[in-house]
């Protein structure tokens, strides 16, 4: 035991484990992580790495952190930082309350008067007598030596957070039109999860009433926001804003709002057959007025049919502002184009022999459902780390120790670090005791 004790508190275990956490945090910034990239980009990056691409794949790099290896290398830390807490704790406990034997102070001076006299006016001086047995001894900031204790205990709360996170996240990605509602249990567009957690299932169901984008005069998005209900709660009127700098929870969840948004075009198609059939057409929106949105969608009409959609916010191209969407179909067969339509809202046109009525027009938004069990265990942790750091960097302790002297007692004095900061300190104390140079130790 003691054994495995000291290979979890060696150093070469503590810089391997933080090597693999590091490198762990690098391949998911390298590697783009399936869930929060979009699949075009995805196989665009897959396209452009051929070599790295199946490696990737066979590895579960696209999910780094819901693989089983990573959640082994933060438990195997936990109980590095576990075991190292519980020393450092033992450590700031005997140097707060245990008695003290030896003098092993920095400077000295001898006082005429008595300890218990100096005792009293350490005390006034913001002094605490901490230790009893031994000999007297008082020290200013006690709390200091518990520095290292709280920062490795914010970190392993951190870490302990992150673990459980890691095995029972879940997180939900979906694409809702104006007034669609997705239900629970409905086929989400991406999802991922834990390597414990459950399939994802939304709680109740949620709707989308309205997007709002807001531009820059160069074109960029300027805000982005969606408004949604839950009408199962009894009131479907009463709705809730989530936008890309401002995220909504709702019963647990952590709702994001996508930056994935456009129009989506509802058009109505008459099959060679005479079969008619309503397309929901999502596709993202432009990046100016005058460079159109692209889509693709290969089942849309079956067989070896191709449909390729185009689309200008304002027909005119001149604003992003002004909502009087162009929407251009073309169809290709085997890779042959047949043709292609422009279509307004009402209008009708044929590509080959299918006919298109585009009937209306609405947008969409690109909305993140997060279920997270220990994210406030890592807010905890970082503030225990912060209020650790606060401690050792700020309230350095400073001891001194009391023994009889000749006629009065001898004042051992000492700055546990940073001493050079605090001779002034050691020399208010010599006057106000009416001390005088003995020895430096």
């Amino acid at each position: 035991m003691e054994a495995l004790k000291r290979l979890f508190l060696s150093r070469r275990t503590v810089i391997v484990l933080i090597g693999l956490t590091l490198a762990a945090i690098a391949i998911g910034a390298l590697v783009p992580q399936a869930f929060i990239t979009p699949a075009a980009d995805l196989a665009a990056w897959r396209a452009a790495h051929p070599h790295s691409a199946p490696w990737a794949d066979r590895l579960g790099l696209h999910h780094v952190f819901t693989t089983p290896a990573f959640a082994v290398v933060l438990f195997l830390s936990c109980i590095s930082l576990g075991l190292s807490t519980i020393e450092q704790c033992r450590s700031s406990w005997r140097r707060t309350f245990a008695p003290v034997r030896e003098v092993n102070a920095g400077q000295a001076f001898a006082s005429p008067l008595s300890i218990e006299e100096v005792a009293r006016r350490l005390q006034k001086l913001g002094y605490f007598r901490v230790a009893h047995g031994g000999m007297p001894r008082l020290v200013r900031h006690p709390w200091g030596y518990w520095g290292n204790a709280l920062l490795h205990l914010g970190i392993l709360a951190a870490i302990v957070a992150s673990l459980c996170i890691t095995l029972t996240q879940q997180q939900g990605i979906i694409h809702l039109v104006e007034g669609e509602t997705h239900q629970p249990g409905q086929k989400w567009l991406l999802s991922d999860r834990g390597v414990l957690g459950r399939e994802f299932v939304l709680p109740e169901a949620i709707r989308l009433e309205r997007v709002y984008a807001r531009f820059w005069p160069t074109h960029g998005l300027k805000a982005l926001a969606s408004t949604v209900s839950f009408p199962a709660s009894g009131n479907p009127l009463e709705s809730r804003t989530v936008a890309t700098n401002s995220v909504l929870q709702h019963r647990g969840l952590r709702i994001y709002q996508g930056t994935e948004f456009g129009h989506a075009f509802h058009a109505e198609v008459t099959y060679p057959s005479g079969r008619k059939d309503v397309l929901e057409l999502l596709i993202k929106h432009p990046l100016a007025p005058d460079r159109p949105g692209y889509g693709e969608f290969p089942s849309a009409l079956g067989g070896d049919y191709l449909l390729r959609t185009k689309y200008f916010v304002d027909e005119e191209k001149k604003s992003l502002s002004r909502e009087a969407p162009l929407l251009v179909i073309r169809v290709d067969e085997g890779g042959r184009e047949l043709g292609q339509v422009p279509l307004r809202v009402g209008e009708r046109g044929a590509v080959g022999e299918f006919r298109f009525r585009l009937l209306s027009v609405s947008k969409w938004s690109r909305l993140i459902f997060v279920n997270l069990t220990g994210i406030s265990g890592v807010f905890s942790g970082f503030f225990i780390i912060v209020l650790g750091s606060i401690l050792h960097y700020f309230a350095a302790p400073r001891e001194i120790l009391l023994q009889p002297g000749n006629g009065g007692c001898r004042v051992a004095w000492r700055a546990v670090k940073f001493a050079g900061f605090y001779d002034d300190e050691f020399a208010q104390l010599k006057r106000e005791l009416g001390g005088e140079t003995n020895n430096n130790g």
